[in-house]
């Protein structure tokens, strides 16, 4: 009974303090370097749904591509391009998002803190803080443990997808206001979990991949189990680490924009001091 009890009580604790770190609505609508949307962050985000746009199109129809395989059908199959569609829902829903608080922000007597936190915004920040990680983490691993030069082209579009994916996002994060939350580890977890699952059953499906090989990726090779739980052990702990560093960027970003903030303060506090300093001494002299 009495394990009982605490266990609810911990869980019961764990569901506030999840309820009270909520951010503000806000936050995932408008830069970091301003209270508000202006017209070139709305452009901007404009502009990266177009860019994760144009890296779906490319990746698809396999433009920028020396050797192109044309095998359509096994497009969903690679975790580079999961991350590619989280990528592009993100920016979609961003560009609504922002569309929509820049027409609201017209109004008189607008209060960004007046903005909810629904739904839409919860799937926005899911999947920001997502796509962050998977980018960066396909880039990593697919350098390191997955690109062959015997299989693998040095073309515009292996850049495009295994470089460019996790530049655009390094970028992005400087510039939004979207927050990053340690406990939230376990989202990107739960993506990676549920493709590692899809590849066993793709395994034992009898699928292949683009070059005829009975796996999607030699890590994955289900064939040996035994080393492929350890890379999947191993991969489940680099993401976590990862999503750590991404909070760490995320803290960085913070305080750059706060010192800023702060130079920016102190001269207009001087003058401010100044003004009113000189009536009395003018008082004073007469």
């Amino acid at each position: 009974m009495v394990s009982k009890f605490w266990c609810q009580e911990i869980g019961r604790r764990w569901r506030q303090a999840g309820r009270q770190e909520l951010p503000q609505a806000r936050l995932l609508t408008e830069p970091r370097c301003q209270p508000y949307v202006g017209t070139w962050y709305l452009l901007y985000r404009w502009m990266i749904f177009l860019l994760w746009a144009s890296f779906v199109i490319c990746s698809v129809f396999e433009f920028g591509s020396y050797k192109p395989l044309q095998q359509y059908e096994k497009w969903l199959i690679y975790l580079t391009n999961w991350d590619l569609l989280l990528g592009f829902s993100q920016a979609l829903i961003a560009g609504i998002l922002v569309s929509r608080r820049w027409q609201l922000q017209k109004a008189a007597g607008f209060d960004s803190c007046g903005i909810r936190f629904e739904f839409t915004e919860r799937l926005y920040w899911f999947l920001y803080v997502v796509t962050t990680n998977m980018a960066i983490g396909v880039t990593v691993v697919y350098w390191f443990a997955v690109y062959n030069p015997e299989i693998h082209q040095l073309d515009p579009l292996n850049f495009m997808m295994h470089v460019c994916n996790s530049v655009l996002m390094l970028v992005d994060l400087f510039v939004t206001s979207v927050p990053f939350r340690l406990r939230s580890f376990w989202w990107c977890l739960s993506v990676v979990m549920f493709y590692l699952i899809f590849s066993v059953i793709y395994y034992f499906a009898g699928g292949v991949d683009k070059y005829g090989y009975h796996y999607i990726y030699t890590v994955l090779d289900w064939t040996r189990p035994a080393r492929t739980l350890l890379v999947c052990a191993g991969g489940l702990t680099f993401v976590t680490l990862l999503h750590c560093v991404t909070c760490m960027l995320a803290e960085i970003r913070n305080r750059i924009y706060r010192r800023i903030t702060e130079k920016r303060s102190k001269p207009s506090a001087q003058i401010t001091t100044n003004d009113q300093s000189q009536p009395e001494r003018r008082t004073e002299m007469v």
